[in-house]
């Protein structure tokens, strides 16, 4: 329960993160034109890799040795952005870019935020589903172990009346 707990605190940090940047976007002043990167992801491109990144940030903040956690974060970057096939250059770029389109970068939050609501309900079915199953899975143990005690005292039984019989 404490990792659904760890997750909504992430989601509440990521809202949190979301907002600050909706407002900081605002305030930009210059509104000076940002030329797209020369790798310019998608926006769906960018919903997909914002959502791997704040997956592994929940990871991170599981994590109760926070140290050891810290200091695999970027193997972990690294490695989702190379699934996506950019640098770490090329996604500040995007970022950037993004950052200068107000509206398109609060759609695309919005649309991880869903994505991580969406899965964040499917780990709950999950648990859910699993904790049934354990439950299941103790009462048939339960009644296995009485269905046998109830056979096993049922042969003592027999025993002893064949034993009476016999005598």
């Amino acid at each position: 329960m404490s990792s659904i707990k760890n997750i909504q605190k992430s989601l509440s940090t990521f809202i949190l993160l979301i907002i600050l940047i909706s407002f900081s976007s605002c305030y930009n002043v210059n509104k000076t034109e940002v030329a797209p990167p020369d790798k310019l992801l998608s926006a769906s491109e960018m919903v997909e890799l914002l959502t791997e990144i704040q997956i592994t940030e929940a990871g991170f903040s599981i994590n109760k040795n926070r140290k050891n956690a810290n200091n695999l974060k970027p193997k972990f970057y690294k490695k989702i952005l190379k699934q996506h096939s950019i640098t770490t250059q090329q996604f500040k770029e995007n970022i950037n870019y993004y950052h200068h389109s107000p509206k398109v970068m609060e759609k695309i939050y919005e649309l991880v935020l869903e994505n991580l609501s969406k899965i964040q309900n499917n780990v709950i079915l999950e648990k859910e589903e699993f904790d049934k199953q354990k439950k299941l899975d103790s009462i048939a143990a339960v009644k296995d172990s009485l269905n046998l005690a109830l056979v096993d005292s049922l042969n003592l039984a027999l025993a002893d009346s064949l034993k009476i019989i016999k005598d």
